[in-house]
């Protein structure tokens, strides 16, 4: 789960394996030099403190309306100034308490902790926006921010309604739901409750037993996070209509700011079932033997930190200077816990002006691409906060980041995998093939969910098994159509995913480009489009099959070394 950049306020960190960060600070804290300032705090020390919210709601109501009649644009400004630091400093503090919850979620005062903070954003927030807005038409503050800031501020500008309020407070509180349910689903069995890991390493059933509870487990779970999804389908459909978005998808798209529309991601989905479903078979039977020799092997975290320093930096300059400072602050997570919020994700916290990894180190390979990933993520806001955390960007960018690192990263993989390089190789790129189809499928499966009538679960599943027969998933990995409830990105970050699809084939033909453009789009401007920066348009037709070949000759050329 870099989930930063723009996105709706209801959302907070930065993820994929990781998870997205929030429009909520990145639209009142971009009055900075050009000179990036650090933040010099251990994440040990960091603490949980930030103005009281209902205060700072009662002073942005009151600017509001004085804002409306007084002539005295500067003293209006300085105290807009004000009020938006302090809001960004709340902004923190809830990216701190998501951490927090995200290392225990089995922890209830810790989730009562981020939720208080997290609901209170929104209707500040909203405040803070409409009178910027309004400062805007009377004194042009801000305009020459461009036509997408100018966008974005009339479209959260009028949601400030006690409606909307409500309808964010119940869906957040049905997505922590959701995370407990995760991380603490049991299945009562044979007289006994059960965990996933327990099943998993029981000696004592039977093996009929054993995979009657699998199947039991499954469905239970599948049952129990599906009628919450309903609750949440619900309760996001009457968000979009009070907001007057012909629908949810309709919604998201423009609260990530994306420069396609929902039907433009359909559209392409066909094109990549045609040219990507046939690809991934054929490379994943030929890359076979690589992938299971790759998949028995251990990495030692202390060897790939190592490691590490030297390979980012050779990728662009600054990338030693950003590990170094994430390793000597502790801005990196990585203890294994079965508390721990499954995923990773990468966030920033704007009162210490630094970024923070979460996620789980295994020791097998999947942990070491996932660690690249994320430093990707936490390079670009190291780099750039002012384009990236503080932009008003298109979403596909934050993920571009980081696949993009990841792809310019096989070529040192060689330090970090040493006699597994080109196993690992071929593995990343089944990996970013998988990223592509998992991305529109998921996409594909959330518009057609969220425009199904009288849903139930289990007409999402049988929609889920049908997508994943169009995708081959149901061939490659099994699936039969409950697998959608593994998928924290769809309870907490809706139509987030299509974003691994869209930036890998835009990681994809940037690696095609140099890594000229990679050291662009890492300090470009906070409104530079997607499209702008790769110079492509990745979803045409000619696009997609051009970098179907691109990667079948980069498989050739590592099978046959």
């Amino acid at each position: 789960m870099k989930r930063c950049i723009c996105l709706a306020l209801s959302l907070l960190l930065l993820f994929a394996g990781c998870l997205p960060g929030r429009e909520v600070a990145h639209v009142y804290l971009r009055d900075r030099g050009s000179i990036v300032h650090h933040g010099q705090t251990p994440f040990s020390s960091m603490v949980l403190v930030h103005p009281d919210p209902q205060d700072l709601l009662d002073r942005s109501k009151k600017l509001l309306e004085k804002a409306a009649s007084s002539e005295d644009a500067p003293e209006l400004e300085k105290e807009f100034a004000n009020l938006a630091r302090k809001y960004g400093e709340l902004v923190s503090a809830a990216s701190l308490a998501y951490v927090r919850h995200c290392q225990d979620v089995t922890d209830r005062d810790r989730a009562m902790e981020y939720g208080t903070l997290n609901s209170s954003l929104y209707p500040i927030q909203t405040v803070l926006l409409k009178t910027e807005k309004l400062l805007m038409d009377r004194f042009s503050f801000h305009r020459d921010r461009g036509a997408a800031y100018v966008e974005m501020l009339d479209r959260v500008a009028g949601q400030d309604t006690p409606l909307l309020q409500s309808l964010h407070r119940q869906e957040d509180d049905l997505c922590r739901q959701y995370e407990q349910l995760d991380a603490t689903y049991r299945l009562d069995f044979q007289g006994r409750s059960w965990s996933m890991e327990e099943l998993m390493a029981d000696e004592i059933l039977s093996m009929s037993s054993f995979l009657e509870a699998l199947e039991a487990f499954a469905r239970g779970r599948n049952q129990a996070a599906g009628s919450l999804f309903l609750q949440l389908m619900a309760i996001r459909n009457q968000m979009a209509k009070a907001m007057g978005y012909p629908s949810y998808a309709d919604c998201q798209y423009a609260s990530y700011g994306r420069d396609r529309m929902p039907a433009d991601s359909l559209k392409a989905a066909q094109i990549v079932k045609q040219v990507f479903v046939p690809l991934y078979a054929r490379l994943r039977e030929r890359c076979e033997n690589e992938m299971r020799y790759l998949g028995g092997a251990s990495f030692s975290e202390d060897s790939f930190l190592a490691a590490m320093e030297a390979d980012a930096e050779k990728v662009v300059h600054g990338g030693k200077e950003a590990w170094r400072y994430m390793l000597a602050y502790g801005l990196y997570d990585s203890a294994p816990s079965k508390k721990k919020l499954r995923g990773s994700f990468t966030t920033y916290f704007s009162a210490y002006g630094c970024p923070f990894i979460l996620t789980q180190w295994q020791g097998d390979a999947s942990s070491v691409f996932t660690v690249i990933h994320e430093f990707g993520h936490f390079l670009s806001y190291y780099l750039n906060p002012e384009g990236t955390y503080y932009g008003v960007t298109d979403l596909d960018l934050a993920e571009l980041d980081a696949q993009g690192f990841e792809l310019f990263m096989t070529e040192e993989y060689d330090a970090i995998f040493g006699r597994y390089a080109t196993a690992a190789r071929l593995c990343f790129f089944m990996n970013a093939l998988y990223a592509i189809l998992s991305g529109f499928m998921e996409d594909e499966f959330q518009q057609s969910a969220y425009a199904m009538e009288a849903p139930t679960v289990e007409k999402l599943n049988q929609l889920y098994g049908r997508l994943s027969k169009e995708y081959g998933f149901d061939k490659l990995f099994g699936y039969e159509g409950m697998e959608w409830t593994d998928i924290s990105h769809t309870f907490r970050f809706p139509f987030y995913y299509v974003s691994y699809g869209i930036s890998m084939l835009g990681a994809m033909s940037m690696a095609r480009q140099g890594r000229r453009i990679y050291r662009r789009l890492l300090h470009r401007s906070g409104t530079e489009p997607f499209a702008k920066i790769i110079g492509v348009d990745v979803l045409s037709e000619e696009s997609i099959r051009d970098l179907a070949i691109w990667v079948e000759n980069k498989v050739d050329t590592w099978l046959q070394a």
